[in-house]
């Protein structure tokens, strides 16, 4: 006991684990007044449904740490969905494979995109992404009518819902995600470049990085896992709604905010990532737990995160 006492007095709170710290008091009081919360099944059910905003937190991380911000998501993942899913409905397997190739190629076109007209035209990213988005959803609605996109084919419901052992798929999917990516943010050059360039892009392109290029493959890399954060979700859910993902791009920045990365470039943390991403998802899953009416359910769900975005602001300065 003595030896509990000792290590907790010598916690100290920091920007890498005060994110964790308010994850961990979120649970206790979600605990405490709903002890089923804690239940194991729960709990990886709200894993799984955390996979997808944090494969999607994940993209936007890079956009972030390169001095951007990508509004685009949420479309890019609905027009993703409807590729893979229509072209499947048409062709089959064979369709399937097709359909999930031109969905990531579509993604990082999307990505390559957003990338060009920031650095080559200097628009601001929040314009310019918040116009991508509109415009593709204005194609896919023009194009599909809107209607259904068809039947979630078995494979995708396998990564989005099924287990391998005791572990959700998508967890196990956001995890190599992860992994990968923190490998690349901390350990590579081009992680390296992507930082300096956040830091001072002016900087960075005297010491000889072409910071076009590297601002551009940080969007390519959010289109990429835009891609696959729908396919994890439309898995989830079951079905190929051409709306899924709604919102979903607040949602991810929201969650990298609250996991300790800030908007103006520079740094980013990939674990500050998956704290962000479990308060955003507990504190939606408690709010809905609790059977407030929807419009409550907002009211309540904003306040508990500004709280937990304001306490890990007090806790990082701590």
């Amino acid at each position: 006991m003595s030896v509990s006492l000792t290590a907790i007095k010598k916690l100290k709170i920091n920007k890498n684990n005060s994110v964790f710290i308010i994850l961990i008091l979120i649970l206790i009081v979600s605990g405490l007044y709903k002890p089923e919360f804690l239940r194991f099944g729960n709990l990886f059910g709200i894993l799984r449904q955390a996979s997808a905003l944090g494969l999607l937190t994940v993209g936007q991380l890079f956009v972030i740490v390169g001095g951007g911000v990508d509004l685009s998501v949420a479309a890019t993942m609905q027009v993703g969905i409807t590729i893979f899913t229509y072209v499947y409905n048409l062709y089959g397997l064979w369709g399937l494979v097709i359909g999930i190739i031109l969905a990531f190629a579509f993604g990082i076109l999307v990505g390559v995109i957003n990338g060009i007209i920031v650095t080559k035209y200097n628009v601001q990213p929040f314009l310019t992404t918040l116009f991508t988005g509109s415009i593709i959803t204005g194609i896919r609605m023009t194009i599909t009518g809107i209607k259904p996109a068809g039947t979630i084919p078995e494979m995708i419901r396998y990564i989005g819902r099924d287990k391998t052992g005791m572990i959700p798929n998508a967890v196990i999917m956001f995890i190599l995600v992860v992994v990968v990516c923190y490998v690349v943010l901390n350990k590579s050059v081009y992680g390296r470049n992507l930082i300096a360039v956040g830091t001072n892009k002016i900087a960075a392109k005297f010491s000889g990085i072409n910071t076009n290029s590297t601002i551009i493959k940080s969007y390519a890399v959010c289109g990429f896992l835009s891609i696959l954060a729908s396919m994890v979700l439309a898995g989830y859910i079951g079905f190929a709604d051409q709306w899924i993902g709604a919102g979903y791009e607040f949602k991810c920045l929201i969650a990298a905010v609250i996991g300790g990365n800030y908007l103006g470039g520079g740094r980013g943390s990939i674990i500050g990532v998956i704290g962000g991403t479990l308060i955003m998802t507990i504190v939606l899953n408690f709010v809905i737990l609790l059977g407030l009416s929807a419009p409550f359910q907002h009211v309540v769900a904003g306040l508990a995160l500004i709280l937990a975005l304001l306490m890990g602001i007090f806790t990082r300065n701590k």
